[in-house]
């Protein structure tokens, strides 16, 4: 019996990896504006030890200005992109290993929590997972938290019989601070809740406790120091390790219900929470496919019996040590509902805690119902391979398609052409990104395209690439082409199709590239 687990376990692993390898890192074709920025941090911190704006090693990036980003997943590039080089392959490669390893880690986790056979139907269901392949295949900051709470969760199990493995499981946790902004005020109230659950029933010392509390403060300190700066407005705080940084145009504070009080947000946040997670709403296509949202909607049956039926059982255990057990899953769970509570207006990466949690007892349903309806042990395995078989087909054709608007395809080819037009020494690019007008991403997605170095960003050097260029503010300017005046000769204009009519003045069309075009003011 133990053999033929680890065959099927070896099985599903070498699947769900290689079906996730297909494409990679091709598809999706381009860059998210969000990669780009994480990849560029990344790049800098491989070269000088610093974010792309100067910042030495820094706790939490300064990114978008007005809103930030973790900063665990560049750190996780660096040793890819010493390796492969700049690319995207080294800024997507950690984020499949991690996703890769999540699938092992659910195994293992239906292990300890039930038997082998429940950890089998746990890693198989999160292999056919449409959330779980889709973001395990592009670099979205925020979507490495739960891979780090999930080992994180796993050592706190292997911790409640051996202390060493309670003590490393606090490191991870730790280190849920640096993956999203979220754990903040989710992770702590878990651990606080589960702490006491142990205390009170005697499974912890309060001295193991504390020691639990003193790494993971250790860990996450800084990260808090970070928040606490810009919440009451201190200055950067530089110490020879890190740098924990002032963000005063940050507003990501707005994000957080209790931090900004109403009725009215707290019922909208429900409702998004519902959407996302009952009635399976895709929202943008790089999150969850539509048709097949996050988990299937065949998934929503088994997963409220399997809410009910788990939590029936956990209060019904007379065991302590298995009633502990299945009270972590379950907080796993109401930690995820309370993400969605507490979060402005929740979409899938956002409140992407939940899905693990969710996956495992949507199993656990999967495993009454079977046991209830003999007929199904056969049924539902063919569902979801039918279903997962469908899902491929269309990720692997219309998405590929309908996806290169939100990574960025055409601006990027546009960026990356002009830059190498060496008869123009200045450049100025639209605003309009195909999907959102922002100037922002306009500037991030251009500097990735045309791998623009962090030096020369920052204006210490006016080399980048190997050529010599005018100063980056000089060369660069990104435009909004209703705020054009008057034309600068000689400079070369990269604008939207749409934004022709508005053009202020006189030009020649020198050449296209699917929706952009190069234009030059004319004489």
């Amino acid at each position: 019996m133990k053999k033929r687990a680890n065959i099927v376990f070896w099985i599903i692993l070498a699947a769900a990896v290689l079906v996730r390898c297909v494409g990679f890192p091709g598809i999706p074709n381009g860059i998210n504006q969000d990669e780009a920025m994480a990849g560029m941090d990344a790049w800098a911190l491989s070269k000088y030890g610093t974010d792309r704006y100067g910042m030495r090693l820094p706790v939490h990036f300064e990114a978008w200005r007005y809103g930030q980003m973790s900063v665990l997943l560049s750190y996780c590039m660096i040793p890819f992109i010493k390796l492969f080089g700049f690319g995207t392959l080294a800024v997507r490669l950690p984020m499949l290993l991690a996703s890769c390893g999540s699938i092992a880690l659910a195994y293992l986790i239906g292990r300890k929590i039930f038997s082998k056979n429940w950890g089998l139907l746990f890693m198989a269901l999160t292999a056919v997972n449409p959330w779980h392949f889709m973001q395990s295949r592009w670099s979205l900051d925020c979507n490495l938290f739960p891979h780090v709470f999930l080992l994180a969760f796993y050592l706190l199990l292997l911790g409640l019989e051996k202390r060493r493995w309670l003590y490393l499981s606090m490191i991870f946790f730790g280190l849920t601070f640096y993956c999203y902004g979220v754990a903040v005020y989710s992770v702590i109230p878990f651990l606080a809740a589960y702490a006491a659950w142990c205390l009170l029933k005697k499974q912890l010392k309060l001295r193991e406790v504390l020691v639990c509390v003193l790494i993971f403060t250790l860990i996450a300190l800084p990260e808090i120091m970070v928040m606490a700066i810009n919440f009451f407005g201190w200055q950067t705080i530089e110490t020879p390790f890190f740098t924990m940084g002032s963000f005063p145009g940050s507003v990501r504070n707005q994000d957080i219900l209790f931090l900004n009080f109403s009725m009215g947000q707290l019922w909208r946040n429900l409702w998004s929470m519902v959407k996302v997670c009952l009635l399976q709403y895709p929202g943008y296509i790089y999150n969850a496919l539509p048709g097949f949202g996050a988990m299937y909607y065949i998934s929503v049956p088994f997963m409220l019996l399997g809410i009910a039926d788990h939590t029936v059982a956990m209060f019904r255990e007379k065991n302590v040590q298995e009633k502990t057990k299945r009270l972590a899953l379950w907080g796993f769970l109401l930690m995820g509902v309370w993400v969605g509570l507490i979060t402005f207006e929740v979409n899938v990466n956002r409140i992407n805690i939940i899905f693990f949690p969710l996956i495992f007892l949507c199993g656990y349903g999967i495993m009454t119902a079977v046991k209830r309806i003999r007929t199904l042990r056969c049924i539902v395995p063919a569902v979801y391979g039918i279903a997962f078989l469908l899902f491929l087909g269309s990720y692997f054709t219309s998405f590929v398609q309908e996806s290169r608007t939100y990574y960025n395809v055409n601006f990027l080819q546009a960026a990356a052409r002009a830059d190498q037009m060496e008869e123009y020494d200045r450049l100025y690019i639209t605003a309009d990104v195909d999907w959102q007008f922002n100037w922002q991403m306009s500037e991030i997605l251009t500097q990735y395209a045309c791998r623009i170095d962090a030096a020369y960003y920052q204006e210490k050097t006016n080399v980048t690439g190997g050529r010599e260029l005018l100063p980056y503010s000089e060369r660069y300017h990104f435009i909004d082409v209703n705020y054009l005046k008057e034309a600068d000769p000689g400079a070369l204009y990269i604008v939207h199709v749409s934004e022709l009519g508005e053009m202020p003045f006189a030009y020649n069309i020198i050449g296209e590239d699917g929706s952009y075009v190069f234009l030059e003011p004319s004489s």
